[in-house]
């Protein structure tokens, strides 16, 4: 067999959990194993209509080629239109590049800006990718360990001690993936004046602003003065179910947008074209697409309702309530070093983990993967049908 040299920086380089779960998924159920999945971060519902009808006319219309780097300046100026209206400040078209899912547009950010030596402030429990792209980067992950007492959130004493001179980005993800915690106002006004003698690139990554069940804060709201240092990334994956699709955006100070796209230049040049046209639709005012958002956050909020209900009479189990995204992050260390169903003993989250997917056939993904060991992420969104299912499983294999 012959040997390959593989490049040093894959060598610290984790695999996704999230990805490999759903893997494991997938195969169990090839297998015919009847698996409940709580483990992927994609909305059950379809992509609403008039976005897959603008789709369907741009591929008659034959918009099938190549685009401009970053995306048509159409979309661009949809995408512009809709953060000024978000943000309270006002962006041009230079301002916005689209992106092949909002995932692309942070690798690219953390492409731009980072370099040897640089650190960067992620607070845990922290999405997967986040720390493997910043050492994609050549960048340090600095991953402060927020707590439940706190929601999750990083606070602004935490922040001040972790800042040195060497901090060139702090990422901050609300509503969160994996807690679901939402920034108030004041707590991001807070976090904005231990940053203001800071020269820290603020990524404030807002993909499920739509999914928010308080009222929802946005970072520049909150700093306006910040805009000059700070990268909004979204897209239409979470709020318009187009996971599919792969259209984000990052939306920023010119100097840092012209950057992007010139990786994206040698790299994707631009995502699909008709996923391009799909994402106008999306950002284009609409009562009937609208109506579609609003309808498919309120079934997050029930289906968060019940699942923290059930998660709530499992022994061993407690949960913060979470304010947005669709997901729960409950903590299990009750269920660890103790007897469960036939005597199993799990020892860590990713052992309970395990334990779950062969034993009660769930597939969550376990703490570890975001930072915090001694809890589990759940996806709900999932039917309410599924959702009682799989704590009903949950609870039989513990005993």
């Amino acid at each position: 067999m012959p040997s390959y040299k593989l490049a040093r920086r894959l060598a610290q380089l984790e695999p996704s959990a999230t990805a490999a779960m759903n893997g494991r998924v997938q195969q169990l159920r090839a297998e015919g194993v009847n698996v409940i999945s709580f483990s992927v971060g994609e909305p059950d519902f379809d992509t609403p209509d008039p976005i897959k009808e603008a789709a369907i006319a741009a591929i008659h219309a034959n918009h099938t080629h190549y685009t401009t780097t970053g995306g048509t300046a159409e979309l661009r100026k949809a995408v512009a239109q809709r953060v000024t209206a978000d943000q309270g400040i006002t962006y041009g078209v230079a301002q916005i590049t689209t992106t092949t899912g909002a995932k692309e547009g942070l690798y690219l950010a953390f492409q731009a800006l980072c370099d040897e030596g640089d650190e960067v402030i992620i607070p845990a429990p922290y999405w997967v990718s986040y720390v493997e792209q910043v050492r994609l980067a050549g960048a340090t992950p600095i991953t402060p360990l927020t707590s439940e007492a706190t929601g999750f959130k990083l606070t602004p004493e935490q922040l001040r001690d972790l800042l040195t001179p060497n901090t060139r980005v702090v990422v901050l993800n609300s509503p969160s993936n994996p807690t679901g915690s939402v920034y108030s106002a004041a707590e991001l006004r807070a976090l904005a004046d231990v940053l203001r003698d800071s020269s820290a690139i603020i990524l404030a990554d807002e993909i499920y602003d739509a999914i928010s069940y308080v009222e929802y804060a946005r970072w520049l709201r909150a700093a306006p003065e910040m805009a000059d240092r700070t990268l909004i990334i979204n897209g239409v994956a979470k709020a318009y179910a187009m996971t599919g699709w792969r259209v984000g955006y990052v939306a920023g100070p010119q100097p840092i947008i012209t950057a992007i796209k010139d990786i994206q230049g040698h790299t994707s040049t631009h995502t699909a074209s008709i996923s391009q046209y799909a994402a106008l639709a999306a950002y284009t005012p609409s009562a009937a697409i609208d109506q579609s958002v609003s309808s498919m956050a309120a079934a997050f909020r029930r289906r968060r309702d019940l699942i923290l209900e059930l998660l709530a009479e499992i022994p061993g189990v407690s949960c913060n309530v979470p304010d947005g995204a669709f997901y729960v992050f409950p903590n299990v260390t009750g269920l660890l070093n103790r007897p469960l169903k036939d005597g199993i003993v799990c020892t860590t989250s990713d052992e309970l983990n395990n334990h779950l997917l062969d034993q009660a056939h769930i597939a969550c993904v376990s703490g570890e993967a975001f930072g915090a060991p001694g809890y589990l992420r759940l996806s709900y969104a999932t039917s309410e049908q599924a959702i009682t299912e799989g704590m009903q499983r949950f609870r039989n294999s513990l005993g």
